[in-house]
């Protein structure tokens, strides 16, 4: 089983690697790699994980002065 599991891996990796090859060689090229619609998609994910990211620090921070607070 962990063999099988193993393979798995090491295959989803190697395509992994390959889409990544793809990716780089195409922008090389002057292509782009996504639609304009796929680009879209891709400036909102990267600025709502910048907006969570913050979102979760400012949360970590409060968390400690709690838990300071707690301990005092």
């Amino acid at each position: 089983m962990v063999v099988m599991i193993v393979a798995m891996l090491v295959c989803v990796a190697a395509g992994g690697v390959v889409v990544g090859y793809v990716a780089v060689e195409a922008r090389r090229d002057g292509r782009d790699v996504l639609t304009p619609q796929g680009e879209q998609i891709l400036a909102t994910v990267k600025r709502q994980g910048d907006e969570l990211l913050g979102r979760g620090e400012d949360l970590a921070r409060r968390t400690a002065k709690s838990v300071r607070q707690a301990g005092s």
